[in-house]
């Protein structure tokens, strides 16, 4: 029961993940009049300070100057206001108006995931337990993501009137896990502490195991970023499918995700966390590669890929922040200090650095390639979107398993590490 209250806001924060997206490009260029390239430049713009505010939060999350619990409400009411003047409006006030509201719902996702992962951490430290709890977590983000799926499958409404739906469905929901995890979720961790962020920086980088695994976490969500950029493009200029084929096709990938979760839970139980990321690695590069080799029409197949990646997506969400909760308890036993929320913001910075460079080459090699929506697409272009979406994911996937081979990640190692912490 623990668990669930623990992920319950996990659900909420997913909802508008979809919306945000998608639906705010479109909503701000074709409903509000904004030019392309200002949306484009806007939201470059807000990203990059998302990456940089990771660290300070991070930091100010050690610091224990407010609560984590604070943090989470303060950022959850960012969050809330902003969803509501991003989408529920008719008309855009001023030009800055998307910049500002988009970058601090950014801040407001921030100041609440990373407090929220620290209590996750704080809440569990048993080596399969912490697993057990990230995927409880991670159950409800797919849930949250899987319902903003289903929503137009089965409800005729325009991408709009969905995005202002899915706004209140995600305030509603929002509201109650918020509710349910700052009463009924302990956080005793709350002691302001003294932090030095050159100390910090500088065992951070003098940590190898450490610094490998944020290597591998770097190459992997680059791995996924590709797909995720280049989804609706492979579909509809590949494999010449339509808006629902991309629903549907998104319906079975996360819902083999969630199909997914507890069978990676389970493995990493039975052998150890890197052996059971490190077999969704390869068995999801070795799946991709048929992706290559399809033609136009080809949607059944594609579809059947898609829920075997899907399904090894559930390891991608579960094991590694679990891994990185072990990697904190390691670097407080070897430093001496405990930061939870850096060590966890750089996590979170790195998937948002991904998206970043990942969306840079993808777009900018478009452009450069003549890429015309309203044009034929020319065999060049199509051959780039099949080795971005396909061929560099696989690579990226096979050197992230290279790099777990002898990462020491056992049940044995923590207890002994936790029992030099609590000397």
């Amino acid at each position: 029961m623990r668990d669930i209250l623990y992920a319950s806001p996990a659900f909420a924060f997913a909802i508008p993940t979809f919306p945000v997206m998608i639906f705010l490009p479109a909503l701000y260029t074709e409903s509000l009049g904004m030019s392309v390239a200002k949306v484009g430049l806007f939201l470059f713009i807000a990203k990059l300070i998302d990456i940089l505010s990771d660290p300070f939060i991070g930091w100010l999350n050690d610091k224990r100057i407010l609560s984590r619990k604070v943090l989470i409400v303060i950022g959850s009411i960012i969050s809330a206001i902003s969803l509501c003047k991003l989408f529920l409006i008719s008309k855009i006030p001023y030009e800055e108006y998307l910049l500002l509201w988009i970058g601090l719902l950014y801040l407001g996702w921030t100041m609440f995931q990373i407090p929220y992962l620290s209590i996750g951490y704080n809440l569990e430290n048993g080596y399969f337990y912490r697993t057990k709890l990230s995927a409880t977590r991670e159950l409800f983000i797919l849930i949250g993501l899987f319902s903003s799926l289903c929503i137009p499958m089965f409800l005729s409404i325009n991408n709009i009137v969905l995005a202002k739906y899915l706004v209140k469905m995600a305030l509603v929901t929002g509201f109650i896990g918020i509710f349910f995890l700052c009463f009924f979720i302990k956080d005793d961790n709350n002691f302001k502490k003294s932090i030095s962020i050159k100390y910090s920086l500088t065992n951070i980088l003098s940590h190898l195991r450490l610094k490998r695994f944020l290597f591998i976490w770097f190459i992997n969500s680059c791995a996924n970023v590709f797909p995720m950029i280049l989804f609706a493009f492979y579909i509809t200029y590949v494999l010449d499918g339509n808006d629902f084929d991309r629903q549907r096709i998104l319906f079975f990938y996360f819902l083999f995700a969630i199909i997914g979760v507890p069978f990676w839970t389970q493995l990493s139980k039975k052998t150890n966390k890197a052996k059971a990321w490190s077999a969704s690695l390869i068995s999801s590069a070795t799946f991709f590669i048929f992706v290559i080799f399809l033609n136009p029409g080809d949607l059944f197949f594609f579809t059947l890929i898609s829920c075997l990646t899907g399904f090894c997506l559930g390891a991608d969400l579960v094991i590694p922040p679990s891994i990185q909760a072990d990697m904190t308890d390691m670097h407080e036993q070897k430093y001496k200090e405990e930061i939870s929320g850096v060590l966890f913001s750089l996590i979170t910075a790195i998937t948002k650095l991904s998206f970043a460079l990942g969306s840079f080459f993808v777009f900018g090699s478009l452009g450069l390639l003549g890429f015309d929506a309203n044009l034929p697409t020319s065999r060049e272009i199509e051959y780039f979107i099949i080795f971005s979406y396909a061929v560099i994911p696989i690579i990226l996937k096979i050197i992230s398993f290279i790099k777990l081979i002898n990462f020491k990640s056992s049940h044995e190692e923590l207890i002994n590490i936790q029992k030099k912490i609590n000397r």
